[in-house]
């Protein structure tokens, strides 16, 4: 075992099944196990798997499922979650303690069947079930690929597109009394960005700002150089002028417009890794990380991808590892799982990664484990 931050590691198959190739897909994560929502697969219909899967069956080319893999065990299970919603990809997906928020997204053909219904599902229930959040006031249009976030007592959506028209309106839903604000309706002038979809964000909330990245419409995409930027206190958009990495000569030290890429950020961090995605008929693998506070680019050479991927998703553990699942490569779906820390863990945390490594847990008995591992560590092995 040799630590090395920065560097993608793909986590080899354990023993059980795994979640089919597929994009469109999300994942969130804590400290110890991933979950991931939905995702599309048209390649897979007509196939013989999951011919015995009911639900399969049903909702191909969706995949109508959510998925547990328990990090410490490198094991996926399928929860047997009830109710799931038949809007299965592009969805916003958020993580709030032990409760999944689902919100918008599409069904197939896409934009045919749009959400902006709000679904909330309590991971530690005996039966994990999603239930509808119930609203009133001015909600958002039924769209997909719209980004979300949760801040103080709000929900708040940006964006999304009905498959037609793309938008870039600020929605806000107060969670306790379940009523949707219109934050900001986009005047289709400067600074006011253009609409999209599947962008991701940046949240600087201790200044209120909210960075926009990327994202685009069904023929193209946006760039890096100028961000967009959401103040949640004064309703108004600007934008901001980024800084190139000096040491990259192609696009004047910018990442390439893009689309369909992921981003992640540590919880109350600063910086944000953006990987992969899709610049026109240009497939990408590389990975960049921007500092909000100085608005400095840098490209990360040791985080590229062995291939170009796009429709992937990704998440931050809270310990600072990433962790990217799915999506498509040059000719297929994938349902690979890599992950790259992105920063340097506590020793606990590193010692805790070498003996994932070595195995060293499965050649043990529970009760010498119990002896010789800190408790928190063993409730990871549950």
């Amino acid at each position: 075992y040799k630590f090395r931050p920065l560097v993608f590691r793909h986590v080899s198959c354990g023993e059980g099944i795994w979640p089919r190739a597929r994009s469109g897909h999300k994942i969130v994560s804590n400290c110890n196990e991933i979950f991931s929502y939905g995702g599309y697969n048209p390649d897979s219909v007509g196939s013989d798997l999951g011919l015995d899967d009911e639900v399969w069956m049903e909702s191909k080319p969706l995949f109508r499922e959510l998925w547990k893999y328990n990090i410490s065990r490198n094991e996926w299970v399928k929860v047997p979650a009830a109710n799931i919603p038949f809007v299965l990809a592009s969805n916003a997906v958020i993580l709030q303690g032990n409760v999944l928020l689902v919100y918008g997204g599409t069904g197939v053909p896409f934009g045919g069947h749009c959400s902006n219904t709000l679904f909330v599902c309590d991971l530690n229930a005996e039966v994990p079930t999603f239930k509808t959040v119930e609203v009133s006031g001015d909600a958002p249009e039924a769209q997909y690929g719209q980004a979300a976030f949760v801040h103080q007592k709000f929900f708040y959506v940006i964006g999304g597109t009905t498959g037609y028209d793309y938008s870039c309106d600020v929605h806000r839903l107060h969670l306790s009394s379940g009523k949707w604000e219109v934050h900001h309706l986009n005047r289709g002038i400067p600074p006011d960005p253009p609409g999209r979809y599947r962008h991701e964000l940046g949240l600087q909330l201790h200044r209120s700002k909210v960075f926009v990245f990327g994202g685009g419409t069904a023929h193209f995409s946006y760039g890096f150089q100028e961000i967009p930027v959401f103040d949640l206190e004064r309703h108004e958009w600007s934008v901001v002028v980024t800084i190139g990495d000096p040491k990259v000569q192609e696009n004047d030290g910018y990442p390439v417009h893009r689309r369909f890429h992921s981003l992640v950020q540590s919880p109350g961090g600063h910086e944000v890794f953006i990987t992969g995605g899709e610049s026109g008929v240009v497939l990408l693998c590389d990975s960049w990380k921007l500092d909000m506070e100085s608005l400095q680019w840098t490209r990360i050479d040791s985080l590229e991808l062995e291939t170009p991927l796009y429709f992937h998703a990704s998440t931050l553990s809270p310990q600072g590892k990433l962790y990217i699942f799915g999506g498509i490569t040059y000719a297929c779906r994938t349902n690979a799982l890599m992950s790259a820390w992105l920063k340097i863990p506590s020793l606990q945390e590193m010692c805790w990664d070498a003996i994932m490594y070595y195995k060293f847990t499965d050649r043990l008995s529970k009760d010498t484990l119990r002896r010789l591992l800190p408790p928190k560590f063993m409730k990871r092995l549950d």
